[in-house]
């Protein structure tokens, strides 16, 4: 009994995350209301988003960069984009703060061996296929998985599904990875579905390396996280190529990449760690 409760009560967050507005309420509006104010946010964002393209293309300095970060914001502002609560200047602290602070350290800091990507950079990003793990690194342990998914106590701990659906609907990151593309493979009653997806679209960022910047179907170049479940002799294989990591700052409809990535790009703008592609996968 407590298995069908709890799909039908994952379901529902599910598609709550996916419909609720940046800055809106899930109290004061109808669900059709609730639906045309989110689709018309999402074609301000692209509209924004795809401007602030065009306007890359002629940055070349760092605090250029910086400059056209911050009217961004303002421009999301305006629009009501920004999530509730939050200032132009907490937002613009939140994008750009983390990168001012790794250019004072710069001179103090090892030399980097990712020449390929960038390091301690601002990024943007309009790309389908973009998941942001809803919680950092350091929580992110493969063991917990194994415990949960390939073993006999995963019924009683199925609950923990709630935790990162709420935290997907959530725009604000804060020292998160991001997968980019990946692979599916089962094998259920001896069929086999492989399955290989690309995100598309572009990735701009200026930092250590200069400006660096993916057009295209590209995958995470950093590392993949391969993980396998067998249940009931049926297997599940997954392969979560990152792309970025130490992201600090917004990602506007994260729970909509997530559950309809193929369709819908993710929109990000901040601050990253590191952050690498490649035009193939790393598996292969």
């Amino acid at each position: 009994m407590k298995k069908p409760i709890m799909c039908i009560l994952v379901c529902m967050l599910m598609i709550l995350g996916s419909v609720v507005p940046i800055s809106g309420t899930i109290f004061t509006k109808e669900p059709s209301q609730l639906m045309t104010q989110r689709n018309a946010q999402y074609d301000e964002a692209e509209k924004i988003f795809n401007d602030l393209k065009v306007k890359l293309d002629e940055v070349t300095t760092k605090q250029e960069a910086l400059t056209l970060f911050k009217e961004t914001i303002v421009e999301l502002n305006e629009h009501r984009l920004l999530p509730k609560g939050m200032t132009v200047k907490r937002a613009q602290r939140l994008v750009t703060g983390c990168f001012s602070r790794s250019e004072l350290a710069q001179p103090f800091q090892s030399n980097n061996e990712n020449i390929s990507g960038n390091t301690n950079c601002l990024v943007v990003g309009i790309a389908p296929q973009t998941y942001f793990d809803p919680f950092l690194v350091l929580v992110d342990i493969p063991i917990i998985y194994h415990v949960l998914f390939n073993s006999n106590v995963s019924k009683y701990f199925s609950f923990l599904a709630l935790f990162p659906l709420i935290h997907i609907s959530q725009p604000f990151k804060f020292g998160t990875p991001a997968y980019v593309g990946g692979r599916y493979k089962s094998v259920i009653d001896g069929n086999i579905t492989d399955k290989i997806y690309s995100s598309s679209g572009l990735v701009w960022t200026i930092g250590s390396n200069g400006i660096k910047k993916w057009n295209g179907s590209f995958y995470g170049g950093l590392y993949t996280k391969y993980m396998k479940t067998v249940y009931e002799n049926n297997s599940y294989e997954l392969w979560d190529p990152v792309g970025i990591r130490g992201f600090v700052g917004i990602n506007f409809f994260n729970s909509v990449t997530f559950f309809f990535g193929n369709e819908f790009p993710s929109f990000y703008i901040g601050f990253a760690r590191e952050i690498n592609f490649t035009y193939s996968p790393l598996w292969t």
